[in-house]
């Protein structure tokens, strides 16, 4: 209906009890609206959550089996989904996989996490296990972060210099120590 005010949120009618309600002294939010499509790849798989709208930086992403990861060694956890994200205008975007606190403080590290904008294969999650034990992720447990992020590479100059800064060729531990 035209002059409805709707949720910057969930885009719902603010009536229907949203507790992200807009009101005059509230900051302008930006809404983006069908940023990410998610496929269910098999019945086990579990769309990405979030747990905190609004605050949370990416969203939850779901182990769809259950797998154990010996010690000190690796495995790749299946999701069982694929993903489409686009900005707000509509600009494809990647993502970027990240540890959960919960994963870290069991030793479980992330070393892969990069998801280009094309990509709609299945998403996997490298872990490591740091421990001296093995670590069992179950299906259906919160696996990683999903970032989104955009894509911002463009094409490549080759040229004869470059411009000169400060730091130039300062490499490892050109700061300092402390």
């Amino acid at each position: 209906m035209p002059g409805e005010e709707k949720c910057a949120h969930c885009t719902s009618d603010k009536s229907l009890g949203c507790e992200y309600k807009l009101s005059a002294s509230s900051p302008p939010v930006l809404y983006i609206a069908d940023m990410l499509k998610v496929k269910l790849l098999r019945p086990e798989a579990k769309a990405p959550t979030i747990a905190h709208p609004g605050e949370d930086l990416g969203y939850d992403i779901y182990a769809s089996e259950s797998v154990t990861i010996p010690e000190r060694g690796m495995a790749i956890v299946p999701t069982a989904i694929a993903i489409e994200l686009t900005s707000a205008s509509g600009e494809p975007m990647g993502a970027l996989l990240r540890d959960r606190s919960s994963m870290a403080s069991r030793r479980l590290a992330l070393t892969a996490g990069v998801i280009d904008a094309g990509y709609r294969g299945e998403i996997r999650v490298v872990m490591e296990n740091l421990g001296d034990a093995p670590a069992e992720i179950h299906a259906g447990d919160k696996l990683a972060n999903m970032i989104p992020y955009p894509v911002l590479t463009t094409p490549v100059e080759v040229v004869s210099d470059l411009s000169e800064t400060r730091r130039n060729e300062g490499g490892f531990c050109s700061s300092g120590r402390r």
